[in-house]
């Protein structure tokens, strides 16, 4: 079986990628490992994502404002502009939108190896003249390639229901503590008035898994009796935050999203990252195959590193900040404001 393109992973940087190169009439194969979408993230995105969210995608809150906790509690409040979705619906709109431009999707055919012009999957064989790897933090494509394993902060979260009503409902919280999230945060993102998507992130620092975490979180801290509630739909995961990878080229195939390292180290945030690398990729891969040189596609790793190179770079330098601060409360007392991105200190 021939295609001009093959993408592995049916997450938000792989459809997007899939989407505007089956736009261009071009034969498209995306390989996802899992049947369906399912991604352990809060769904925040940015107003400033350049491209319409894809129908079917379904909007759970609206963000006007982040309101950043110190170890003690004491917080401060900083105006953003932003959604929530409902990230296995947003995935899958992306990946319908894909199928509907003519891309073909094979769910649950996970990656084997990467062959002479093309791949092995569970079920086949499949040849393209370009691979896009778009298969997330422990990406199969890149190693395969022989790239080393990202570092990862590993997260959990619920989606609690039946808690108190938020005191704000257009505002996300952010916990810094480190008896609770070495290395990471705890993340309430409002989905309703009595409901919130519930988690965290935390890195080799901890000593506890993120479930442990999570669970003592919700049931022994000062917050405990706000989250009060049905604990449901959880869910594991992992997010790169080791920077950009130096090459996002090999030969006839490329990294886009999570796979290429593209969450900030810091945050986590990945979705608008993903998107934008999706749309780079795709029109890319287009002008390759428009001109029949592949090699076109070493274009895509010059326009990412102009565009997420720099801010990512800074992310990486205060990861290793954080990193010496991550296990003393006191520490992250003192040096929050160098190490968060709602601070004016974190930007001079």
């Amino acid at each position: 079986m021939n295609h001009d393109l093959i993408v592995v992973g049916a997450g938000p940087a792989g459809s997007t990628t899939a989407t505007v190169v089956a736009q261009a009439g071009y034969r498209v194969l995306v390989l996802e490992r899992d049947p369906s979408c399912r991604s352990p993230c809060a769904g925040y995105i940015s107003s400033t994502i350049n491209t319409e969210l894809p129908e079917g995608c379904i909007i759970q809150s609206k963000i006007r404002k982040i309101r950043t906790y110190f170890p003690d509690l004491s917080f401060q409040d900083f105006r953003m502009n932003g959604f929530v979705v409902e990230r296995p619906s947003f995935d899958m709109a992306l990946a319908m939108k894909a199928e509907e431009s003519g891309a073909h999707i094979r769910w649950g055919s996970p990656l084997i190896d990467l062959i002479g012009g093309g791949v092995r999957f569970r079920g086949g064989e499949a040849y393209g003249k370009i691979i896009v790897g778009a298969d997330g933090v422990f990406s199969k494509v890149a190693s395969l390639l022989g790239k080393k394993t990202q570092r990862a902060a590993f997260c959990a979260q619920y989606h609690l229901r039946g808690i108190e009503p938020l005191p704000e409902p257009d505002t996300c919280e952010i916990f810094f503590d480190a008896d609770y999230a070495p290395g990471g945060y705890v993340w309430v993102y409002p989905t309703g008035h009595d409901s919130a998507k519930v988690g965290l992130g935390i890195t080799d620092a901890g000593s506890r898994s993120p479930h442990q975490y999570l669970d003592a979180f919700l049931s022994e801290s000062s917050m405990a009796e706000r989250f009060c509630g049905a604990r449901t739909g959880y869910i594991p995961g992992a997010l790169p935050i080791g920077g950009l990878r130096r090459g996002l080229c090999y030969g006839n195939v490329l990294l886009v999203g999570d796979s290429a390292g593209m969450a900030d180290p810091i945050t986590g945030a990945g979705i608008n990252n993903a998107l934008l690398a999706g749309e780079i990729a795709g029109k890319t891969i287009v002008k390759a195959l428009e001109n029949d040189d592949v090699t076109m596609i070493r274009q895509y790793g010059d326009r990412i590193n102009r565009l997420l190179g720099r801010p990512l770079t800074r992310s990486i330098e205060k990861r290793k900040k954080l990193d010496r601060y991550c296990n003393s409360n006191e520490l992250l007392q003192r040096h929050l404001p160098e190490l968060w991105v709602t601070f004016r200190e974190y930007w001079a």
